[in-house]
């Protein structure tokens, strides 16, 4: 798996992409749900299953940008992965290691739950008691990410004045998405 995950890397270096870039990251999650189907047809198939025959359930189209939630999380992973980039050019000081490391890992897990919990809200399947306990989960999951980004980026702060805007704007971003998961997790742009 590690040595698949870095030929992945590899491959879009190779080809001018930056892998940890959002866009370039769904797209391999596609990939890999695609070849994972496949290769659970053929694993039917071997049993003795002829799953080709099954009719495809669709599932309804799905914005998540129509919520002012995943919005804020969308812009703030893109904000913070700009400003990653620019401490990786820069040279991140040895001090800040564990702070650019726990930056790295949440900002993309932020926008990644923040999308998971909206895309739970068009789920008409789920009894109401396992949506609450999932939500509820969630949130907790992205409260997490926000503190612990937040006390990344303070401490990044601390060592690195003259990223003072961008730092400062990182923050505040992190403070509007705790404000509109206090205010409305559901909240539609425009509403």
């Amino acid at each position: 798996m590690y040595k698949d995950d870095q030929e992945r890397v590899l491959s879009h270096y190779t080809r001018g992409e930056d892998p940890n870039d959002p866009d370039v990251f769904l797209n391999d999650i596609k990939k890999i749900f695609d070849d994972t189907k496949e290769m659970i047809k053929n694993i039917a198939q071997e049993q003795g299953f002829n799953i080709d025959n099954v009719d495809d359930v669709e599932a309804p189209a799905f914005d998540p940008d129509v919520y002012v939630l995943y919005r804020l999380a969308k812009q703030y992973s893109k904000d913070a992965h700009a400003f990653m980039q620019l401490l990786a050019h820069d040279g991140i000081p040895q001090e800040l290691n564990d702070a650019y490391d726990d930056l790295m890992w949440y900002h993309t897990l932020i926008v990644a739950k923040t999308g998971r919990l909206v895309s739970s809200f068009a789920d008409g399947l789920r009894d109401e008691e396992l949506q609450r306990r999932e939500e509820e989960g969630t949130v907790g999951v992205i409260n997490k990410c926000i503190r612990v980004s937040d006390d990344a980026l303070q401490c990044m702060l601390n060592e690195l004045p003259e990223y003072l805007q961008t730092i400062a704007d990182l923050k505040d971003m992190l403070q509007r998405i705790d404000r509109q998961i206090k205010h409305d997790i559901r909240q539609k742009v425009g509403t």
